[in-house]
């Protein structure tokens, strides 16, 4: 079997949550390996959802790389393109479209093989793991964030995660403009969510304190010590990136001056990269990404890199399914998996996630993985257990200029 074309599909849809009401919308960027037999591997890299029109441009420069060769040879094929785009792919966009490239190529070898990718990447670890539907914006109205609460448990949830400041609409993340201002808003949402759902589920926060407008107001360390250590008292199971990916160290002096699991890694697009900030020690979780850091394997690299130092790691999987499906099955053959990111929808059980509509994250699945108690099981479909159903792009076309960004004066994000 030879690979005979390598070509980019970009496709718009609609992503409803009506507990999400920033965005209506989102764009994947998907990689499609075809070869001289009826297979084809489908991987999906992270870039989509942000630049998705600078994805073709890099696909073509590597697609030569891969034209004429076996899929069979992952490694080699990887290392290949690592090594004619290093001195500008090392970290950033390169290393973010490699990883679909990469994971197109796991879907080629493992349909080949007739086996799942996580047996390519040493078999599975666990046979469920916990996972936690992530929440997004926490609303201003209580009574929403109590609906948002109780919708995601009902979908077999334990676990959520919300973002720290408020929702406005027109402005996703209100940040609070003071350290005791930023401090009582979460302590009022955590004292409220205990008040009204007692221990029956496991809180997490998010600052996204590297995905802030130019209007909002960006923690120093003195703040995020300053709210972090206040929530202390409250059974709060991570706190993701407290700060901005601008200093590794402000990120170990936060993780050492507090009993809350700091979290973060979401933005760190390499092996390199992720080698000189886990010199720091700066996660008590770490979040890894397969369709964002470079590919599967370096997923797998760095969670062995975590593993010596006894830190977990969680996946961060806000793509669509393909790249959804990368990090779980990189998760499942990983010792040190703690927990994986979900979308708050049932993949398994649509009648339940009534309130969504995201043909992105829902209609990609070949058996979608199982989703109960607060655990996945997944399936054991050959490949990554994806596809692109016949009719998907003609139905949901790409829109130009539908990639997310941060807000500035002269570019304004639009839902």
């Amino acid at each position: 079997m030879k690979i005979t074309r390598v070509r980019t599909i970009l496709s718009t849809a609609p992503q409803k949550d009506i507990f999400m009401k920033s965005r209506t919308r989102r764009s994947a960027a998907f990689i499609l390996i075809e070869t001289d037999t009826e297979l084809t591997g489908l991987g999906e890299t992270y870039a989509g959802y942000f630049v998705p029109e600078l994805v073709p441009g890099i696909v073509e420069f590597y697609e030569p790389i891969l034209v004429g060769q076996s899929p069979m040879d992952v490694d080699v094929l990887s290392r290949r393109m690592f090594n004619a785009g290093k001195f500008w792919a090392r970290v950033g966009l390169g290393s973010i479209v490699l990883s679909g490239l990469e994971s197109a190529l796991f879907d080629l070898k493992g349909k080949a093989l007739g086996v799942p990718v996580y047996e390519l990447l040493g078999g599975r670890c666990h046979e469920t793991l916990p996972c936690y539907a992530t929440g997004g914006t926490s609303p201003h109205d209580r009574g929403e964030l109590e609906g948002k609460v109780a919708q995601y448990l009902s979908l077999g949830f334990t676990a959520v995660k919300l973002g720290a400041g408020l929702y406005r609409p027109g402005h996703p993340v209100v940040a609070s403009r003071t350290p005791q201002e930023a401090r009582d808003v979460e302590v009022d949402k955590v004292e409220f969510f205990r008040q009204r759902f007692g221990d029956s589920f496991q809180l997490n926060l998010d600052a996204h304190m590297d995905n802030l407008g130019e209007a909002n107001h960006v923690w120093n360390l003195a703040t995020a010590q300053f709210v972090l250590q206040a929530l202390e008292p409250y059974p709060i199971g991570f706190f993701e990136e407290p700060l901005p990916y601008t200093d590794m160290r402000a990120y170990a002096a936060l993780r050492e001056s507090t009993t809350i699991p700091v979290a973060g890694g979401e933005c760190l697009t390499s092996l390199e990269e992720w080698r000189d900030w886990l010199e720091h020690r700066p996660f008590a979780l770490a979040q890894l990404d397969a369709s964002y850091m470079g590919g599967i394997m370096n997923f797998i690299k760095i969670a062995r890199l975590c593993e010596l130092q006894g830190v977990s790691i969680a996946t961060h999987a806000w793509s669509a399914t393909p790249g959804v499906a990368a990090n779980l099955h990189a998760a499942f053959a990983c010792r040190n998996t703690a927990v994986c990111e979900m979308a708050a929808y049932n993949p398994s059980r649509s009648d339940l996630s009534t309130h969504i509509e995201a043909p992105l994250l829902s209609e990609l699945w070949i058996e979608p993985p199982v989703l109960e108690n607060g655990r996945l099981r997944l399936a054991s479909t050959p490949g990554l257990g994806v596809q692109l159903p016949d009719g998907f792009i003609e139905r949901h076309p790409f829109e130009p200029g539908s990639g997310e960004f941060n807000s500035v004066e002269g570019k304004i994000l639009q839902p």
